[in-house]
């Protein structure tokens, strides 16, 4: 799992640089992934979630990433990270450079070929804010 994590890692740091096929890579390609966020919205099965995050990546450029794992569980055939992340990147349209800052929980299986990530949900509520 430490050498799939890794792998996911440098994926992330290429698709916020608008380079998305090693992040598309490491999901697997199954109709029961999902994905909620990817700037709104919830896509299931694979073909909605990889061109969500096709269309996400694209939106980025010059970025970098960083995470602050809050904490992970590994089982035998599913594994779950728990993490916030701040990128810094050009959003499509934009000159100077934005900070997004996320909570996200991913779902990792373990597939034939080895681990993939099958759920994502990622969004920017990362302080705590009273009700309206």
């Amino acid at each position: 799992m430490e050498s799939f994590r890794k792998e996911t890692e440098t994926a992330e740091e290429e698709f916020v640089q608008g380079r998305p096929a090693a992040f598309l890579a490491v999901w697997s390609h199954s109709d029961d992934v999902t994905l909620c966020g990817g700037f709104g919205g919830v896509e299931r099965g694979w073909q909605n979630v990889r061109d969500r995050l096709t269309w996400v990546s694209a939106k980025f450029a010059e970025g970098t990433r960083s995470r602050n794992e809050i904490i992970d569980f590994v089982g035998t055939e599913f594994a779950c990270l728990v993490q916030t992340e701040v990128i810094r990147s050009r959003l499509a349209g934009q000159s100077a450079l934005s900070t997004l800052e996320f909570r996200a929980t991913m779902m990792f299986r373990r597939e034939a070929d080895g681990w993939r990530i099958v759920h994502r949900h990622a969004d920017s509520q990362t302080r705590t804010q009273p009700p309206q």
